[in-house]
């Protein structure tokens, strides 16, 4: 089992480029590279500098690497298909000058779906033709990072969306094509929705070509699940917590890994509310690194 892990900007509360709320970027650059890691996700497109130039010097002066990008759009609406693959050249275009390797793919939160998150057997699917618009969507836009720009697709099932549930995720392994749309797990999401993230890597490990590493709070996500909590309010509420803290099993995580023999890039996250002061973002993503450090990667 090989390693690398980066951070990325939603650990201190980077959900939207444009949000007033958001901490200065080269603070965030600054704060990921002081608690110790070597890489960061790009975050929502224009909130780091998109210019080529910069952004690699930025990214330098910090020691860092730039490992992904983030498509979180409304893949589930397919009169915004146009909307989406233009964004998805505009991504590609800040990605590829400085060799990130990876384009993760999220449907966007969405009504009724965020106040359903972790309602395993009562939330609403998609209708069919919903559905099979979504994939073409996903299938056009993950050839234009591939064949276009050298960037691996990774579907990120998340909580709060169209594909959240086990049900739909095998639903869109079987659906969307293999050879180019690969899975990025994160084991936060998975445990939200009633998924064991080591299971999900198993069955998958042939598309598994990028992790996400999450901890969730079990008593609160037990509490926010039972009142039908809306998912962004959960996160104000905590569900999310430092690595190590909630109730994902890193132990078994790590075992699943070792007999993969993964090699490859974790990216540590913890989804806080964008609208909170994140002034403990820096010292929880420092106690995330220092507890993957002892648990996963030295056992």
């Amino acid at each position: 089992m090989q390693l690398r892990l980066s951070n990325a900007p939603c650990s201190w509360g980077i959900e939207f480029a444009d949000n007033p709320s958001n901490p200065k970027w080269n603070l965030v650059l600054d704060e990921i590279a002081q608690a110790g890691y070597k890489a960061t996700e790009l975050g929502p497109l224009n909130y780091f500098p998109t210019d080529v130039q910069q952004l690699k010097a930025e990214l330098a002066q910090r020691d860092l690497q730039l490992i992904a990008g983030t498509i979180f759009k409304h893949l589930h609406d397919p009169s915004r298909r146009q909307e989406i693959l233009d964004y998805t050249h505009a991504t590609c275009k800040v990605l590829q000058p400085q060799n990130a390797k990876y384009m993760v793919v999220i449907d966007h939160v969405s009504s009724p779906r965020t106040d359903q998150a972790g309602q395993i057997l009562t939330a609403d699917r998609l209708p069919p033709e919903q559905w099979q618009g979504m994939m073409q969507t996903i299938n056009e836009l993950s050839r234009i990072c591939q064949d276009e720009y050298g960037i691996i697709p990774v579907l990120h099932p998340h909580a709060g969306t169209y594909i959240e549930y086990r049900d739909e995720i095998d639903r869109a392994m079987n659906d969307l094509d293999e050879s180019i749309v690969k899975l990025c797990i994160d084991s936060g999401h998975c445990t939200y929705a009633g998924i064991n993230p080591s299971e999900l890597i198993r069955t998958y490990a042939e598309r598994v070509k990028y992790l996400h590493f999450k901890d969730i709070n079990g008593k609160v996500l037990e509490q926010v699940v039972a009142k039908g909590t809306d998912f962004y309010t959960a996160i104000g509420q905590g569900v999310f917590c430092p690595l190590g803290q909630g109730s994902v099993d890193f132990q078994q995580l790590r075992q699943t890994l070792i007999d993969l023999a993964f090699d490859g890039w974790v990216t540590v996250e913890q989804d806080v509310d964008p609208a909170a002061l994140n002034n403990s973002s820096l010292e929880n993503a420092r106690q995330s690194l220092s507890f993957i450090q002892d648990t996963v990667l030295r056992g």
